[in-house]
């Protein structure tokens, strides 16, 4: 293809190829190269918290199987509603791991955007920050979700820094919300 058609390559930097070979494996088959390969490297780095493949391996590994254990299966749509951060790295490799379909959503949107977007999905779980639960709880009598599942991001900082961000735990009820990774 000519650049004409496809502009964007005249802002790649020198050396860049303009097309990849894409290899024919499963996405999260890179993270188990990585934390073979690498596995005291960081991986991730939230807010001065770093996270090694190895360990973010044992975390996807462990989400993924919290997944099944509710039913997620290949080809299963599961809402991940988080801000960037590792727990949404986890999320993402974990719903990969078991064949499901990752369905990425702000986890600052109103309930009547969650509504469409998780109707329109036909997610059946998701996986939220705390601070939007109330809204996908709201949104869940008019979509598919069975399963609500709530993470405290404050877990992967320092205690100064839970202080500083003011990340506080959000006390859970009975019903369809519940917590993978205490």
């Amino acid at each position: 293809m000519a650049l004409i058609d496809r502009p964007w390559l005249s802002s790649y930097a020198p050396g860049v190829p303009a097309e990849v070979d894409i290899p024919e494996e499963p996405a999260s088959a890179g993270l188990y190269r990585a934390a073979e390969r690498f596995p005291y490297r960081v991986a991730t780095d939230f807010m001065g918290a770093t996270t090694t493949y190895r360990a973010l391996l044992k975390q996807v590994e462990k989400a993924a199987e919290a997944l099944r254990r509710l039913g997620v299966v290949a080809g299963d749509r599961v809402a991940i509603v988080l801000p960037n951060c590792t727990q949404h790295v986890v999320a993402f490799y974990a719903v990969l791991r078991l064949g499901a379909v990752v369905v990425e959503h702000n986890p600052t949107y109103q309930v009547d955007d969650l509504v469409h977007q998780l109707s329109d999905s036909g997610a059946t779980v998701a996986i939220c920050w705390e601070k939007a639960v109330r809204a996908v709880e709201q949104a869940l009598p008019r979509t598919a979700l069975r399963d609500v599942i709530a993470l405290d991001l404050s877990r992967d900082l320092a205690l100064v820094k839970r202080f500083l961000a003011g990340l506080v735990s959000l006390a859970l009820g009975a019903g369809a919300i519940g917590v993978w990774l205490a």
